[in-house]
């Protein structure tokens, strides 16, 4: 688990192979984003930008924002087809 600027990122997010600082960059670079609630939580569902492949030109990651306004990244991923479909 890393925790830097307000942002957690756990081990699960990492299973992908994708870091804390590809996430970071995929946040900075926003292609698509949509907040939305589950379970009396709230979660934030975006697509990035990713750096340094041209076979993955995008991220998919969805986090929760907790009750702090603390973020919890807990996927990222290359962006796969039919992200948008789901949750």
């Amino acid at each position: 688990m890393v925790r830097q600027f307000g942002i957690e990122f756990t081990e699960s997010a990492g299973k992908h192979g994708f870091t804390f600082d590809d996430v970071l960059y995929a946040a900075r670079h926003i292609i698509h984003k949509r907040t939305y609630q589950e379970n009396g939580e709230t979660y934030l569902k975006i697509t990035g930008r990713h750096h340094g492949d041209p076979l993955v030109p995008s991220l998919e990651i969805i986090m929760k924002i907790t009750g702090s306004g603390q973020l919890v990244v807990f996927h990222a991923n290359a962006e796969q087809a039919g992200f948008w479909d789901r949750g």
